[in-house]
């Protein structure tokens, strides 16, 4: 199995209706931003997987050092293969990468929203960061898509919270602040 048909089958088994947009792409963009969808499966399964949660965090970490290796040109896993060539000509960054394992890594520091400001740091770092590279690899042009995407991500994330509310709290994570 390639890199690429390995991505498309994360993309795929995820059951996501993401996926089979993403045929509607031009090849080139279409393998990135599998390979990209199949990262955030990869480092989000790596958190919500494993039931123990220093397990979790060596995953983490390793996922961190393969993007390392990634950056220098020597990726080993073949999601990070499939990734290496969108990162010049998309603008990926290592530091976007980063942050959306950081934002996963939120939810083993993390089970309680107490504001909003507090989830909305969550929302950004796990589907803000992942909206703006895909309007990257998607070929914006206005400038204000970014900015656009970045809401649109804060959207479908919180969507998800709502949607997983019950889930959520039979894994004592609760997204949504209570205030009284």
């Amino acid at each position: 199995m390639t890199p690429d048909e390995y991505c498309q089958h994360k993309a795929a088994q995820s059951g996501s209706s993401f996926y089979y947009s993403f045929l509607f792409l031009a090849p080139e963009r279409r393998r990135a931003i599998t390979a990209l969808y199949a990262f955030c499966r990869e480092v989000d399964d790596a958190v919500d997987e494993p039931s123990d949660p220093s397990a979790a965090r060596a995953t983490l970490a390793w996922w961190r050092g393969e993007v390392t290796r990634l950056f220098a040109g020597n990726p080993h896993h073949p999601v990070t293969r499939a990734l290496d060539p969108a990162i010049e000509p998309f603008g990926i960054t290592k530091v976007q990468l980063n942050e959306i394992m950081d934002g996963m890594e939120m939810d083993l520091n993390q089970n309680r929203y107490l504001n909003f400001a507090g989830l909305q740091l969550y929302c950004h770092r796990v589907a803000g960061v992942v909206g703006a590279l895909a309007a990257g690899i998607f070929g914006y042009r206005n400038p204000r898509t970014r900015e656009y995407a970045e809401k649109l991500g804060l959207a479908f994330q919180l969507t998800n919270i709502i949607r997983d509310v019950g889930e959520d709290a039979r894994k004592n994570r609760i997204y949504l602040p209570w205030t009284s």
